[in-house]
């Protein structure tokens, strides 16, 4: 059995910000409303989400046997302008950096199990939510108490059982904020978050989902405010991004 206490520690050591461990158990359909998002269209063109759906509620499908989800947060720093280049795309390319990290997670560990970061058919943000890292936004994003939103996430799904879980309601008054708050959906030009509800973001109507990766051609009732690349206009207006630790 993996010590929670000596596998954060580890984590820490590696270079990511923040850990946390879940039991690898599924998601309800209050936590991550995917199928209720499938079925209204806001996912567009990514095909790849419907596909693999019942992997991102249950990541004992990505892993037979998985006992345990490590939930890494990595920080980065907020933008000092708005427009041009969304900030988690500014300073470094984290895929590679995080995978790394998770890597030597795993070999200090001396464990098996899968890495995840974004090409992994899992839901991180939902995921470290679960393992007490933070709190669902109105946006969709993952909020963590001390850097906000300013975060890029990372996984191991593994087999080995841990001491300890995390208690993944703790965060669940500032939750409540959000769902009250409303800031970030004054914040987006094209009406992309859902006002109410459980948090869902039409991504026909995101900026980034036309800026990021394939690029797509941008209709003409689509305001990008600037940006070339993502987008973080709804990030900006989150009280908590103003936070500082």
């Amino acid at each position: 059995m993996l010590s929670s206490e000596e596998v954060k520690h580890i984590a820490l050591q590696v270079g990511f910000d923040d850990c946390g461990i879940a039991r690898a158990e599924a998601l309800t359909d209050e936590e991550y409303p995917l199928r209720e998002w499938l079925r209204r269209g806001w996912h567009g063109d990514l095909d790849y989400m419907a596909r693999n759906a019942d992997k991102r509620m249950d990541p004992r499908l990505l892993v037979p046997g998985a006992k345990s989800v490590i939930c890494c947060v990595s920080a980065y720093p907020p933008p000092d302008n708005i427009g041009g280049t969304a900030a988690y795309a500014r300073t470094r390319e984290y895929h590679k950096d995080i995978k790394q990290m998770l890597f030597s997670l795993r070999e200090r560990l001396g464990i098996e199990g899968k890495c995840c970061c974004d090409t992994v058919p899992i839901s991180d943000k939902h995921w470290a939510a679960r393992a007490g890292l933070g709190w669902i936004g109105r946006h969709t994003l993952l909020v963590t108490p001390r850097w906000g939103s300013w975060v890029n996430l990372g996984e191991i799904v593994t087999t080995e059982e841990c001491s300890e879980y995390s208690d993944y309601s703790e965060n669940s008054e500032n939750s409540d904020f959000c769902t009250n708050c409303g800031r970030c959906v004054a914040a987006c030009p094209n009406h992309a978050i859902a006002p109410d509800g459980p948090p869902m973001l039409n991504v026909t109507r995101c900026t980034a989902y036309y800026t990021t990766h394939h690029q797509r051609e941008l209709p003409a009732d689509i305001n990008t405010r600037g940006y070339t690349m993502g987008c973080d206009l709804c990030q900006l207006a989150c009280p908590f991004n103003r936070i500082k630790s």
